[in-house]
């Protein structure tokens, strides 16, 4: 999942105001940001916590991919509720997530399955029909999953199979024969007779020799 929301604080910058629209969720009014460029539906914990709203757990948590590189997220929690804005009234599931400045974050799924229509200058929010549509067509993309997960119930039948399909690698030692001979038609140099190795002979200088005959004398 993608959330590329960014909003950056300068004291001499004029920028136009996010569209954010007001939802209620269970019957409660929650701001919610109009995202076109998250992938996924957010609600934030604050909000979930407050409104006491039954979550779920996810069987694997899911990362999610903000717009700063490097910047990433988890998902482990979501959540079904009553969802209603201006003409629509559903259940809807949302992704439980650490949100700053607001209790919701509506992305392409719900932009995509209610054919809204956004403009600014000035600011527009138009929703094409009130029941959700469902997420096929050539605009849609499926994000597949990188979580590897082992099936502990079908492992034993997975170790039999690679096992089998090995089983002309991997023999016994009985079983392997030796590797074919070969003609010893090459020699390998340890001794180069025509190098010439350089020495200089350790010698101590006359200003030092006293102590040095002193040390040798006591060492022997």
């Amino acid at each position: 999942l993608e959330r590329n929301t960014a909003r950056p604080k300068d004291i001499s910058r004029v920028l136009p105001n996010s569209m954010v629209v007001k939802v209620a969720i269970n019957g409660h009014t929650c701001r919610a940001l109009i995202d076109t460029g998250s992938l996924a539906d957010f609600i934030s914990t604050t909000c979930a916590d407050q409104l006491k709203l039954p979550v779920e757990n996810l069987v694997n948590p899911l990362p999610v991919q903000l717009a700063v590189t490097g910047s990433r997220s988890l998902i482990h929690h979501e959540t079904r509720v009553l969802f209603e804005l201006q003409g629509i009234r559903i259940q809807r599931r949302f992704d439980i997530m650490n949100l700053d400045s607001y209790d919701i974050v509506l992305g392409t799924p719900f932009l995509y399955q209610h054919s809204v229509t956004l403009g600014f200058n000035p600011s527009r929010f138009v929703i094409g029909n009130t029941d959700p549509l469902p997420l096929r067509g050539q605009d849609i993309s499926v994000i597949p999953s990188r979580r590897a997960t082992i099936i502990k119930e079908n492992i034993e039948t997975l170790r039999q199979q690679l096992r089998a399909e090995c089983a002309d690698l991997c023999k016994a030692v009985e079983e392997t024969p030796l590797p074919p001979l070969r003609n010893i038609n090459h020699s390998i140099p340890l001794i180069d007779e025509t190098k010439v190795y350089k020495s200089r002979r350790s010698t101590c200088p006359e200003a030092l020799r006293p102590l040095w005959n002193k040390k040798r004398d006591a060492m022997i």
